[in-house]
């Protein structure tokens, strides 16, 4: 029965979402402040990242790249730091 509460509850609110979005994307003035609100966002992201590039910041973009390369640096210390420690062990003699 909770279940099936929950259900009818889930689909009408599925419902609504469909409904109000359908009106939303109908209506050619949200559409216009939609695309105005995108090309304001763009034009926010190019100005952050002049102001970034003229404080000589990095960029998320460079700062990923960043930890990428020291993960793969950090990796190959710890290969070498292994080749070194086992090149050290003392060898088995035969008898």
């Amino acid at each position: 029965m909770v279940e099936s509460l929950f259900s009818q509850l889930k689909a009408r609110g599925e419902e609504f979402f469909t409904e109000v979005s359908n009106n939303l994307m109908a209506n050619e003035n949200f559409i216009e402040l939609l695309k105005k609100g995108i090309a304001a966002k763009e034009e926010i992201d190019k100005r952050v990242a002049e102001a970034l590039k003229t404080m000589n910041l990095a960029t998320r973009k460079e700062v990923g790249r960043l930890e990428h390369r020291l993960a793969a640096l950090e990796s190959q210390i710890e290969e070498m730091k292994a080749a070194a420690a086992k090149a050290r062990r003392p060898v088995a003699k035969k008898k």
